[in-house]
């Protein structure tokens, strides 16, 4: 299932994508939202889209930041006052204070899905702050045990591209996890470089993949992959059962720089979403110069708004909104995800991943014959680092 990682600037996306079939229900986001308009989003979608999976990420990890930006997360009673907090500050009577304000408010807004638990952010798999995260986890399936008819809990777990690179830490963390008992996790990544890439380093990838495996396949929790983005669809081949991705670059990878200071950045140039190549060609000119080549057709994801390009992206660009653009982006990745899940066996569904990402190299190959040329960040050497992190992935898995 594809979920719409909500932020800033939500409006009726998320609505709409419902309302068209296009994604499977949303996770919000607090720093965006004004606590009233947040809650009264929950009513409405759950009363309109009642199989809606319908999440609150708490982003209680944004009260380590020492500046924080936090936007609208003061107005939350479980966030207020806390930031920032150091290492000293997470003694077990605090962690309880936080746990219960946390988990208490959410169970107390009708029609969530899931509560997900408050967490730190932990840069290694053996260092005090990975601990805090535990005892965070711990103590919040201590106090839902004690909520009676509560929604199910997710263990919230922010990690980073760092700490999936080492394996055997990786290990002992997991042994940890798994002798919880809980219905699942809500797993974050945050990633080396601000600025968005398509591919994590390949080992990070690689280990992030037997995270996921491990804990849905072989211990048979719910895993929830936010800020996804395209490698939603490995992370489903690995057994997640939700991923998720939103609308703008800081909603489609997840980054601690979106919760501290910064500049105010240039408007990103329009790109469109192609399954064909599991990546976003700019409009202009990569998409155009495919149109020159004659291949168009080739790259389309079978959106419902693609004739606003097929005359010519060039020509259409105008008319391809932003809102267009993030329904048109929901399509594609789940059309990716669709065909993973379309398989049962988990050797099947990494055989399709394979296949997905191999035609998509192929594509490229052939486009690069006509002329087309390619931003870096469009790609194609994403895919060989996929690939290589999948058979990686397969071989420690024996799958």
């Amino acid at each position: 299932m594809l979920l719409a990682q909500a932020g800033f600037g939500r409006g009726d996306k998320v609505h709409t994508a419902l309302s068209e079939d296009l994604i499977g229900g949303v996770i919000l986001s607090p720093k965006d939202e004004r606590r009233d308009r947040l809650e009264e989003c929950v009513s409405e979608l759950r009363a309109d889209y009642g199989d809606a999976s319908i999440m609150v990420d708490p982003q209680f990890y944004v009260t380590t930041v020492s500046v924080p930006r936090d936007g609208r997360l003061p107005e939350y009673d479980y966030y207020a006052d806390h930031a920032p907090l150091s290492r000293t500050q997470f003694s077990p009577k605090q962690i309880g204070r936080y746990v219960s304000a946390c988990l208490g408010y959410q169970n107390a807004v009708p029609g969530l899905s899931y509560i997900l638990s408050p967490s730190v952010l932990f840069d290694d798999f053996r260092d005090s702050w990975s601990q805090i995260a535990l005892n965070m986890a711990e103590a919040s399936i201590d106090y839902h045990a004690g909520l009676g008819n509560a929604p199910p809990l997710l263990i919230t777990v922010v990690t980073s591209e760092l700490a999936l690179r080492n394996a055997t830490g990786m290990g002992e963390f997991l042994d940890a996890l798994s002798g919880l008992e809980v219905d699942g996790f809500y797993l974050l990544v945050n990633r080396s470089s601000s600025s968005y890439q398509a591919a994590l380093d390949t080992r990070a990838m690689e280990n992030l993949m037997y995270f996921v495996h491990v804990l849905a396949h072989l211990n048979e929790y719910q895993v929830v992959v936010g800020y996804s983005d395209w490698i939603g669809f490995l992370l489903h081949a690995a057994g997640a059962s939700a991923t998720a991705t939103g609308w703008h670059q800081s909603l489609r990878q997840f980054s601690m720089a979106r919760f501290e200071p910064a500049d105010g950045g240039r408007r990103p140039r329009k790109r469109y979403s192609s399954t064909p190549l599991l990546s976003n060609p700019l409009i202009v000119p990569e998409l155009e110069d495919i149109y020159g080549a004659d291949r168009l057709s080739d790259v389309l994801s079978g959106s419902p708004h693609d004739s606003i390009l097929r005359g010519g992206p060039a020509v259409g660009e105008a008319r391809w909104t932003d809102e267009i653009g993030c329904l048109a982006h929901w399509a594609a990745v789940g059309r990716a995800i669709d065909r993973i899940e379309a398989q049962r066996r988990p050797a099947a569904k990494l055989n399709t991943a394979v296949q997905l990402i191999d035609a998509a190299r192929s594509l490229y190959d052939r486009l690069l014959s006509r002329g087309v040329n390619f931003d870096p960040q469009t790609g194609p050497d994403h895919l060989a680092s996929w690939r290589d992190s999948v058979s990686a992935f397969r071989h420690t898995a024996g799958i």
